[in-house]
């Protein structure tokens, strides 16, 4: 983190690379609400900080819009000044779940997916028409558009293009499935049920053109292998939450007012979920009216490692660090973008669990030499005797698994940045990963860390 740096540190500061940008927080104002964001992820200068902002109108009136960083964009510290300019624009029926640029690979055009009604594909071809702010005009060409169904297509909630092999994408649906696309084709390579209800986000595993995880309205994180789709893992299940009952919220006025109101117990939806880009281990994910976000190590399922409490306000989005396999960014409805470090409880978690195994092996180890007696030729054992060395064996079992099942919780982010409203979307740069972008309102800020 620079000494400019937009957030403020509670612990070390973070060194930046990239001098692209020649300020630390660099504005761009949309006419319309941004609800997705993504940043190219080409790694040659016509890729460099562009980014895909769409809108989220209830209106069929929605745009995708691509903007770049203008070369003339003002150093100053003039906080109501754009400094990224409008290249291309289409026109949606629909506002986009999410958006992402291909991955870097073998594919030559320059790809833009997006989904919301349909899969989309569209083509940016720069022109040589001048833009505003000095920078060219790009042409959006849509390239596909894509459906699992010819009459009828359930609303896709989110998707993922696979880093590993840019042909492939995984979509998400209110459906109950997930549909694997080969776009190269623009034909799904299979479908499945992955949840109980709708599913709402699903990622693939680092380095794996094959595992991915999903999170849906069941309250569950599942782990699944398009080499083995009859098999699947149930990484986590949110713990039950109470609230009122449908009875309780409809019954007679005098039992309300008597404050009778009965509770129920239910699932919360897990709306979204980030895979670690460096390390396949360790996934995030938050729940609907949370604030607090979950880290999941697949290598221990049924149990969250790490919880991060630091929102005063349910979490909307989080993203892990391209560069730092401990690194996580998360924002919400508090207007505040926190940067965790997650190093540090995962060490303490993994010294805590050897020590509570080994503590529990140990206490196995006495009982059952108590329960020998003294010598090789001792009586049997009384009732009172067995007993009282299964309960040593019980309680040594269940302290194991207490440990193995406690959660730390950090509250304490490494960097906290407050925005002006509640941000909706994030995205971490990948090919400068100082930089990171924010969306809240009609405006986006690229942050620098």
């Amino acid at each position: 983190m620079s000494s400019g740096s937009p957030f403020y540190s509670t612990t070390a500061a973070l060194t930046p690379d990239g001098l692209a940008p020649r300020k630390e927080i660099c504005n761009y104002f949309s006419t319309y609400p941004v609800y997705s964001l993504a940043w190219s992820r080409r790694e040659d200068p016509a890729g460099a900080f562009r980014m895909a902002a769409s809108s989220l109108l209830e209106a069929p009136t929605n745009t995708l819009q691509i903007v770049q960083l203008s070369p003339h964009h003002d150093p100053g510290h003039t906080p109501e000044r754009a400094d990224f300019g409008v290249i291309g624009e289409r026109a949606l029926d629909y506002p986009l779940t999410k958006v992402l640029w291909q991955p870097p690979g073998q594919l030559t055009s320059d790809l833009l997916a997006g989904v919301g009604d349909s899969l989309y594909l569209w083509e940016c071809e720069p022109t040589a028409e001048p833009a505003e702010m000095g920078l060219r005009q790009t042409a959006v060409h849509e390239r596909a558009k894509m459906t699992t169904r010819a009459d009828y297509s359930a609303p896709i909630t989110s998707f993922d293009w696979c880093p590993t092999d840019p042909r492939l994408i995984i979509t998400s649906s209110i459906d109950t499935t997930c549909t694997a696309w080969d776009i190269e084709v623009q034909q799904p390579k299979t479908q499945l049920i992955a949840h109980d209800r709708e599913v709402f986000d699903v990622a693939f595993v680092a380095g794996s053109q094959d595992v991915f995880a999903s999170a849906g309205a069941d309250g569950s994180v599942r782990m699944f292998d398009l080499r083995a789709l009859e098999h699947s893992t149930i990484l986590y299940e949110a713990p039950a939450a109470v609230a009122p009952s449908t009875d309780a919220v409809l019954g007679d006025a005098h039992d309300n007012a008597a404050g009778n109101a009965r509770l129920s117990s239910f699932t919360p939806p897990l709306l979204r979920l980030s895979c670690n880009s460096l390390d396949p281990n360790y996934i995030a994910t938050f729940a609907l009216d949370s604030n607090r976000v979950v880290i999941l190590d697949v290598r221990n399922p049924g149990n969250a490692v790490v919880q991060l409490a630091g929102h005063q306000a349910p979490v909307h989005a989080i993203a892990w660090s391209p560069s730092s396999s401990s690194q996580l960014c998360s924002a919400g409805a508090d207007a505040r973008v926190l940067v965790w470090d997650i190093h540090q409880a995962l060490v303490a978690r993994q010294h805590q669990q050897r020590q509570a195994v080994a503590a529990a092996a140990q206490a196995k180890h006495l009982s059952r030499l108590s329960a020998r007696g003294p010598a090789m030729d001792a009586p049997p054992q009384s009732p009172h005797q067995q007993l009282q060395s299964s309960a040593i064996q019980a309680a040594a079992q269940a302290a194991a698994a207490q440990a193995i099942s406690q959660q730390p919780v950090i509250a304490a982010p490494s960097l906290t940045y407050a925005a002006r409203l509640p941000v909706n979307s994030l995205a971490w740069n990948q090919n400068s990963p100082e930089w990171i972008s924010i969306a809240f309102g009609n405006t986006v800020q690229t942050l620098r860390l």
